[in-house]
This record gives C-alpha cells, structure tokens and sequence, in this order.
C-alpha cells in the first residue's frame, strides 16, 4: 500500500507580511472602535450631567431670588424697629408709643431663609471622573469655582445666619409666637391662639417692654440686622456666578 506525502509549499516573505499588516490592521481598527464607542458613552454621560447642573442652576437662581426679596422686606422692618426704639431711647416718643407703634409692625421674626445649594449633580460628574473630560475649560473652572468655593461660603455663612436668627428669636419671642400662631389651623379653639389677642398679650407684659427698652435688644437686633447684609454679599456672589454658569450651559446647548 502506498502512502502519498501531500508536500506544502512553504510561504513567501510576503505572504507572512501580508497576513502581519491584516492581523495588525483589525487590531488597530477594533482598539479604535472601542475608543470610539467609549469616547461617545462619555459624552452621552457629560451632556446628560450638564442637563442636570443646568436644571439645578435654575432652580438655585430662582431661590437665590427669592431668599434675596425676603431679606430686604426683613432690613425694612428692623430699619423701622431700629427708629423707633432711637426715638424711645431719646424720649421722643414714651412707652405706650412705642408699643403701640410695635403693634402694627410684620411679624419681628427672624424670617428669612438660607440657600442649600444642590450640588449632587456636580458631585456625581466629579467622583465619576466626568469633570476631567469636559473640554471647555472656562466651564469647568466655574463649575469647580461655584461647587467648591461660591457654594462652601454660602454653607458657612448658614450656619452663622441661622444661629443669629435663634438668637435674636430667644431673645425676642413675640415675633415666632405670632408666625406660628398665623401658620396654625387651630387658632379659634383659644383666644390666645388669635395671633392679635396673642401680640397684644405679649406686649402687655412688663418683661416685654423690660426686653425692648434694653441696650441689650438693640444690640441683638444690630447683630442680626449686620449678619443679614454680609448673607446678603454671599448670596449675590453666588447670584453673579450662577448667572454667568447658566449663561455658558444655555449657549452651548442653543437655549
């Protein structure tokens, strides 16, 4: 029985460097189709995180606005509170002036509010690593500005702002005991609770006029009155940035 030996002809040079440039080209093309694909999923993920900040930033400007009006109506009423106790303190006007001058007063409360500003939005572009792929730079630098800086001025100046309105709210209970006694439902089951006869009540007490003829009460409401003006510097700060951002996010997207 004969065995037939099939002979291969052994392969040029070229052949092989034929096949190396093939196997070298798919390579090639599939690391840069994986680039690419990962380089779209990025900036997918980019722009939906711009959309976010950008909805945040609006939310942000529009309580930045409305903390900013309430402050003002507050400086209004303790630059009247601030008079007429000057005139009661240089017997302008007597006692029952002055009480009868605080009962047509707003509320003398501590009412304006503070600003969170969210940032998770921005927090979850940066620990993703996000923020590092965002090409412009003006851009990320007041990202990073408003988050980092504009938004930890504003969470310090909480805590000192909301600290001197529980002050100067111990110091003067009349005015949180009629907010409260307004915001209630049940202000008919007791007379007390008609925030009038309550205001009234209170400013008939000897303790309250004590309160409101001390140096003590116009220094307190001097502290608060000051604290309002420097929260006042940081919220239109944080205004100014805020605008600037929505400025770059609303070109960039044609808005």
């Amino acid at each position: 029985m004969e065995v037939h030996h099939h002979s291969h002809k052994p392969k040029n040079w070229k052949e092989y460097i034929t096949e190396f440039i093939m196997l070298f080209a798919a390579v090639t093309l599939g690391f840069f189709a994986e680039n690419l694909r990962e380089h779209s999923i990025i900036s997918h993920r980019i722009e939906q995180n711009k959309v976010a900040i950008l909805k945040d930033l609006e939310n942000d400007a529009i309580t930045i606005d409305s903390i900013l009006i309430d402050e003002q109506n507050a400086i209004k009423t303790f630059d009247r509170l601030l008079n007429v106790l000057y005139l009661a303190k240089n017997k302008t006007i007597n006692q029952e002036q002055l009480i009868d001058s605080i009962k047509v007063f707003p509320d003398i409360i501590a009412t304006t509010f503070t600003l969170y500003v969210n940032n998770s939005s921005f927090k979850n572009m940066q620990s993703s690593g996000l923020l590092s792929y965002v090409e412009e730079e003006e851009l990320k630098n007041r990202l990073s500005y408003y988050y980092e800086v504009v938004f930890k001025r504003i969470e310090s100046n909480n805590v000192f702002f909301d600290q001197a309105g529980k002050e100067f709210g111990t110091t003067m209970p009349l005015g949180i005991g009629s907010y409260f006694r307004k915001m209630r439902n049940d202000q008919s089951n007791y007379d007390l609770n008609k925030p009038s006869n309550y205001a009234n009540f209170m400013l008939s007490l000897q303790e309250t006029k004590n309160v409101l003829l001390s140096e003590k009460f116009i220094f307190d409401i001097q502290k608060y009155y000051n604290q309002i003006f420097v929260y006042q510097m940081a919220l239109k700060m944080a205004k100014e940035e805020n605008g600037k951002l929505l400025k770059l996010l609303k070109s960039e997207h044609h808005l």
